[in-house]
């Protein structure tokens, strides 16, 4: 039985899978395995798979566009205590593992999110720094959207059977199915742990589904609806929470257009006197979030 099962869905990715592989083969840490769920790709990635000479689990699966398919199979199959995804277009750094390994030895969580540097026709564009952890964190989580991400997360294998959470194959989810798989950690009382030390790469380009902006907007709406409506039960007033949620959404778009173009503080003033709390929470929580990241990306770049 591994420690990690490293679990990546892929379809198409000939080229950014050999890089991706190359990167988990390179780990200090070995006692992984390692499981690659194929949409039954037509490009190079069959061969990238022989060629690589390693110890794979390859299986296939038509998806059907659903990424979180792929996801729930390799969780099915695989042997591991700690579940590590990995989406196909992703890179880790080489002692990512081990480094995650002597947190877990150290600590007790279920689940925990890394930092990753963001990339774009390899240029480094940002540094994410997921979390903060706070208190109500699943309320947290519906307020202020997403704090992890995929690729830099391990979950405990145990949590999730005893919780029975898998991620919704639901189309209307697609591209936030993340999303809602760690809503239900948090509504289900997963012990969150965010370690704010870069190890691994998240890239952007034009086949990666992160990319569709409105599309992600959209499927991130329909996660709020789910929760917010039929799921959470932390109050009875859902169609406020609603509200809020949007409104935190919106503020986020406005605070960063001003930031960028020193504009709308008209825009900005009305928000303030409309909810002057999730206006107040909302800043001091992009404040932390950019400063950290604004610091981290310069120091990666030096």
């Amino acid at each position: 039985m591994p420690f990690f099962s490293i679990i990546i869905p892929t379809y198409n990715q000939g080229t950014f899978l050999s890089k991706c592989l190359k990167s988990v083969f390179q780990q200090s840490y070995k006692d992984f395995e390692v499981i690659v769920i194929d949409n039954h790709s037509n490009d190079s990635t069959k061969n990238v798979l022989k060629n690589l000479k390693k110890k794979i689990i390859w299986k296939k699966i038509y998806n059907d566009g659903v990424i979180a398919k792929s996801r729930n199979m390799g969780i099915k199959i695989a042997r591991g205590k700690w579940l590590a995804f990995l989406d196909s277009d992703d890179t880790w750094n080489k002692n990512r593992l081990k480094i995650i390994y002597n947190e877990i030895r150290k600590k007790n969580f279920d689940i925990l999110c890394s930092g990753e540097v963001f990339k774009k026709n390899n240029k480094i564009t940002n540094v994410n720094i997921p979390g903060p952890y706070e208190t109500s964190f699943y309320k947290k989580l519906i307020l202020t959207g997403n704090r992890l991400s995929t690729s830099a997360t391990v979950v405990r294998k145990y949590f999730l059977k005893k919780k029975k959470i898998i991620f919704n194959e639901a189309k209307k989810f697609n591209t936030c199915e993340d999303y809602f798989f760690f809503l239900e950690i948090a509504n289900k009382d997963g012990k969150f742990y965010f370690l704010k030390k870069v190890l691994g790469t998240h890239r952007f380009h034009k086949k990666s589904s992160s990319s569709n902006l409105i599309s992600t907007l959209e499927s991130e709406k329909e996660v709020l609806k789910h929760h917010i409506f039929k799921v959470q039960k932390f109050t009875r007033n859902s169609m406020l929470l609603w509200d809020e949620a949007i409104y935190s959404r919106n503020l986020k778009f406005a605070l960063l257009n001003f930031v960028k173009n020193k504009n709308n503080i008209t825009k900005l003033i009305k928000y303030f006197y409309n909810h002057p709390f999730i206006f107040t929470y909302y800043l001091k929580y992009l404040i932390f979030k950019k400063t950290h990241e604004f610091f981290l990306k310069f120091y990666i770049k030096s």
